[in-house]
């Protein structure tokens, strides 16, 4: 078992912790708030008067007081520890660093093994897609994982297999409570097959959020050219391809004057391919919907999403406008170099790119993918299907009391700890960190769509990322091309998970 944690430790962890890391919870059961004790005073009337401090609320499962599990082993599946864009940071700390995450790991998983007396213990998959390890687990029923994390897409085939916990199931038979604010209720919401769920995630993890599509905009090129705030754009509900296109063509500029735009010059906008689903879901167009039943539908195709993809097209298919990286046949290092170096007012990537980005001189801020016009309700974004980090519980684990309450136990310690770490690291930098940069990671990370149809692997991402590279704007007749190999696939699907439910329903 880890060392336990030193007060002084702990206390200043909260006390660098952002405020903001219990948002959006009304349920007290869960969260607790200690008050600090006022210090003595000589008279009366300076004590009635001093208004108590308090520290920042704090999340906390609701397990049994005195419940140990005597040392015993919870063993966690993650990502390769390789230092890499795409490798482990949420499971791989090993002792205090003075690295913000690092330190919230480490904090986070000691907190839970000194809590319930166990002790948790990583194991690296190969990569994000990497089932093998899950299914060989499985198949001979050695019970060597507790916990696995796979890529959403992963996950489809390791529910349709019967290598993962239908976690509806698992919960009513145990202690593990779905409704919690740490666990991610759109997934849930989104991704459940007739109402059966298979994959989880939320405050337990980070890998996910860096996933996430989302626009990042360069302030040094904003004031120069005295445009709108884009912050107050996304308050008032004006933040729309529209005017991202509007305000892209103001800085469009031929700098070296060769008459050809290049990466030498100045651009609206810098994207990738996949930036044509992720900015229609950002639209609302939703690939896949569910009937009465919480069964998917294709729903992709219809008179709106063609006039969304129109829309996207002005943006990203005009050459004088935008630079694509994809189109344009170079690596993501000289598309972040660009941006860098204040060649483009707006950047479009995963949340990972901050990282990156917040070395740069000129300072910059994130914002939401922008909505299709200022009547849609509300900002969408969306995952990598290929990377977003998901938690599944392996079909051997049956430690059903055992399992909630330690995943309860993280997921409640990631929200006190893990997850203003993020947020921190995230904002550090060349990001301005003040109200604004905050509400609108807050608002990316809490309007993630989890949309069947584009996580699925059912052929819908690879048509959009050749249209976006092509610059085509016929999705009637691409669609057309895809639409029964994508029927087929969902029939497939649907009928897979249908055999699942009739089996969970027989086993009781």
């Amino acid at each position: 078992m880890k060392k336990q944690i030193s007060l002084v430790l702990c206390l200043c962890l909260l006390l660098t912790a952002f405020a903001g890391c219990s948002n959006n919870s009304n349920d007290t059961n869960k969260e607790t708030t200690q008050n600090n004790n006022t210090a003595d005073t000589e008279t009366s009337s300076t004590a009635d008067t001093t208004p108590e401090e308090t520290e920042p609320s704090k999340y906390e499962a609701n397990i049994p007081a005195g419940t140990k599990y005597d040392g015993s082993t919870f063993t966690v599946v993650t990502y390769p520890n390789d230092g890499g864009i795409w490798g482990d940071v949420d499971w791989s700390a090993t002792e205090y660093t003075g690295e913000t995450l690092n330190d919230a790991v480490y904090a986070r998983t000691s907190q839970v093994e000194d809590l319930l007396g166990v002790d948790i213990v990583t194991v690296y998959s190969t990569g994000a897609s990497d089932q093998s390890l899950l299914a060989n687990s499985v198949k001979s029923q050695d019970n060597a994982y507790q916990l696995y994390t796979l890529n959403v897409g992963s996950t489809f085939s390791s529910a349709q297999n019967g290598n993962v916990q239908e976690l509806n199931n698992f919960s009513a038979k145990g202690t593990l409570d779905l409704t919690a604010p740490w666990w991610d209720q759109n997934i849930l919401k989104d991704m459940s097959v007739e109402n059966m769920n298979f994959a989880l995630t939320g405050d337990i993890g980070t890998m996910y959020k860096k996933s996430i599509g989302a626009m990042m905009f360069n302030k040094v090129i904003l004031n120069q050219n005295q445009l709108e705030s884009p912050y107050e754009l996304m308050n008032s509900g004006k933040w729309t391809i529209d005017k991202m296109v509007e305000m892209g063509k103001t800085v469009s500029n031929d700098l070296d004057g060769d008459g050809e735009m290049t990466q030498a010059d100045q651009y609206g906008l810098i994207c990738f391919c996949d930036m044509m689903p992720l900015a229609m879901i950002g639209c609302d167009i939703q690939f896949f919907s569910k009937d009465a039943d919480d069964v998917p539908q294709n729903t992709f195709y219809s008179e709106k999403s063609v006039s969304v993809l129109e829309k996207i097209g002005t943006l990203m298919y005009d050459t004088n406008l935008t630079y694509s990286w994809s189109k344009n046949g170079v690596g993501e290092d000289p598309a972040f170099k660009m941006f860098q170096t204040d060649k483009s007012l707006f950047y479009y990537g995963e949340l990972h790119a901050v990282a990156t980005m917040r070395e740069m001189e000129s300072e910059f801020g994130i914002m939401p993918m922008p909505k299709y016009d200022e009547n849609q309700d509300g900002y969408h974004h969306c995952v990598n299907p290929n990377v977003c980090a998901t938690y599944v519980i392996p079909s051997t684990n049956v430690e059903y009391e055992k399992t909630g309450y330690i995943m309860d136990a993280l997921g409640a310690a990631s929200k006190n700890e893990l997850t203003p770490a993020y947020f921190n690291t995230t904002l550090q930098g060349k990001v301005s960190r003040d109200e604004e940069s905050q509400q609108s990671l807050e608002v990316i990370v809490d309007t993630i769509r989890y949309d069947i149809g584009y996580l699925g692997g059912l052929g819908f991402s690879s048509f959009l990322y050749t249209m976006a590279d092509s610059g085509n704007t016929d999705l009637a007749s691409a669609y057309a091309k895809q639409e029964k190999a994508i029927n087929k696939q969902t029939e497939r699907m649907i009928s897979k998970f249908a055999d699942l439910k009739a089996t969970l329903e027989a086993a009781g």
